[in-house]
């Protein structure tokens, strides 16, 4: 009979395909990690990863047991959660959510949620990536495009308004700017393509069909602040750039439309600390269609 603890390490290690990586997100050692999944693997009497170059892939019978170790992974969260509930109602509520939305809108508008719930903790995970609710790298993630999986509950969190902007040294020096067929004599700040997320990411080809694109950054955040030293054009969030005052907005009729998506895993969707982060933050976003929406 293999030790119940050694699921643990078998699912970390299906999630992050390293030991090394595994070990770290355990508090332990990759040597560690290592020694459980040899354990478990010879109370099967098989091997259930492959290592290779990339890393650590399931075997057949390893994919047979994941389904197992992550049923009982759920009931162990279900009990961790309705004691915890039991105790206080509240605690830490882990939110993933990509660089923009996280950073220059969600944060700045936190305060109404701890004066209604002090006994909250909020962890906020502002990436310039997807964070993962399936491999438990947070219980609340907003995402650029709708997640498709069955484990997930998933509903539309907002659509916002993305536009042209730069700053006023570099329009001054830059060819005249009156229609969108100048555009292609103006220098641009955009996203680097082979390390996309996403492919609602690739916003330049909508206002431009060969933009020449001088400075690359994965974050958005450093794409405005290379539009407000003057490097080029960026294309923004409005609710990010349409009140800064070293923008200004280029070719104001030119905008295009894109959605945020928020999801948690089916069993916590009952959770009262999740309810209150999940119910305030689709408030928030109806309250403030007009600056997630501004023309």
């Amino acid at each position: 009979m293999f030790d119940w603890n050694d699921l643990r390490f078998f699912l970390e290690l299906q999630r992050s395909g390293r030991l090394l990586s595994a070990g770290r997100r355990l508090k332990t050692t990759h040597s560690t990690v290592a020694r459980h999944i040899e354990r478990i693997e010879a109370s099967f009497g098989t091997a259930l990863f492959i290592h290779h170059a990339q890393g650590f892939e399931l075997t057949p019978a390893g994919q047979a047991l994941l389904k197992h170790a992550e049923a009982m992974e759920n009931v162990a969260l279900l009990a961790q959660e309705e004691i915890t509930q039991s105790i206080t109602p509240l605690g830490k509520i882990r939110l993933g959510v990509t660089e923009g939305i996280g950073i220059c809108f969600v944060t700045p508008r936190l305060g109404g949620l701890f004066e209604c719930y002090p006994g909250l903790e909020v962890e906020l995970v502002a990436v310039p990536r997807f964070v993962s609710i399936l491999n438990r790298e947070a219980e609340i993630s907003v995402h650029l495009e709708r997640p498709n999986a069955d484990l997930l509950i998933t509903r539309k969190l907002t659509d916002y308004r993305l536009a042209l902007y730069a700053s006023p040294a570099y329009l001054d020096r830059a060819a005249p700017l009156h229609s969108r067929d100048d555009l292609i004599r103006h220098s641009w700040i955009g996203y680097v393509d082979d390390l996309l997320f996403s492919q609602e990411l690739l916003l330049l080809n909508s206002f431009c069909r060969a933009p020449n694109v001088v400075f690359r950054s994965t974050s958005v955040i450093a794409q405005q602040e290379a539009a407000r030293a003057g490097l080029g054009i960026a294309v923004l969030p409005n609710y990010m750039a349409q009140h800064d005052p070293l923008l200004r907005r280029v070719l104001p009729d030119e905008a295009i439309q894109r959605s945020y998506w928020i999801c948690t895993r089916r069993e916590l969707h009952k959770s009262v600390r999740l309810r209150v982060v999940w119910d305030y933050l689709l408030a928030l976003c109806a309250a403030q269609q007009a600056e997630l929406m501004a023309d």
